[in-house]
């Protein structure tokens, strides 16, 4: 299948944003990058919050929210704001039709508008910090200098995909964040290729500066070093937290370690 043909237009869903609620903030640096630390207590009132007491199966939300919440739609997809942020200016983009994996035409479409915001795009599956089992990539103008900092490494061997027009790098930390760098359809190719290799059961990506991160998971929630599903807010460098007293508590040590913890090991 190629790639979606049809672009998002960069004002998709400007009209009915929620603003990120102001948030107390700190700053730290983990694996020497910076990182930003926010208590969002808003964010306790997500529906399904992934937890260990998370049902087999829950009632799907996600036809409501595109039936009530849609801000615009086209090609195939809509856009919603997101309710409960955690960037500025957040809007979802989902499939019309439901699928539970991130398909070609999804991220290419998503690639492609997040390029041309200039901005980041984040996807959580079941089991990555995603609430809602319906495909869907959140987006915002906003961009953080936490994976940028990081240093990087050129990636090879036998199980990259051979796909024209993408680079593949690995970030220096100890635990596996896989870099894709190309245009937005090229991207897209070579991240759903990657997902037909990939032996962990999720995962993490975050999209930016012409880049996808792709974080391979095998635990949801690093306890006791974060106390909640650890997504693609965090891999971006935006550590959320719904509680003050951890919030306040937190270490770089403690991010660091759930940071492997949440992943897998590192790819030498």
């Amino acid at each position: 299948m190629a790639e979606h043909p049809f672009a998002i237009p960069l004002t998709a869903g400007d009209g009915g944003l929620v603003p990120l609620p102001a948030a107390e903030r700190r700053r730290l640096t983990v694996f020497g990058a910076p990182a930003e630390l926010v208590c969002l207590p808003h964010r306790a009132a997500r529906h399904g919050r992934p937890s260990a007491s998370r049902p087999a199966f829950r009632a799907s939300i996600a036809e409501r929210i595109l039936a009530e919440e849609t801000l615009w739609s086209g090609g195939g997809f809509a856009v919603t704001a997101n309710r409960y942020p955690f960037a500025a200016e957040q809007r979802i983009v989902w499939p019309q039709h439901g699928t539970r994996e991130h398909g070609l035409e999804l991220l290419a479409a998503v690639f492609d508008w997040v390029d041309r915001l200039d901005g980041t795009g984040f996807v959580n599956g079941i089991g990555a910090a995603a609430s809602i089992a319906w495909a869907h990539a959140h987006v915002s103008p906003e961009r953080l200098p936490f994976l940028s900092a990081l240093g990087e490494r050129l990636a090879g061997g036998d199980w990259l995909p051979a796909v024209t027009g993408v680079e593949f790098v690995h970030k220096n930390v100890p635990f596996c964040l896989l870099g894709v760098r190309g245009d937005a359809a090229a991207r897209a190719r070579a991240v759903v290729r990657l997902g037909l290799s990939r032996m962990t059961a999720t995962v993490t990506m975050v999209t930016t500066g012409g880049a996808t991160w792709l974080m391979p998971r095998a635990a949801e929630t690093p306890v006791p070093w974060f106390p909640y599903a650890l997504g693609a807010a965090e891999a971006w460098g935006r550590w959320c937290y719904v509680e003050q007293e951890p919030f306040a508590a937190a270490t770089a040590a403690d991010l660091e370690r759930a940071l492997v913890a949440a992943g897998v090991p590192a790819i030498s």
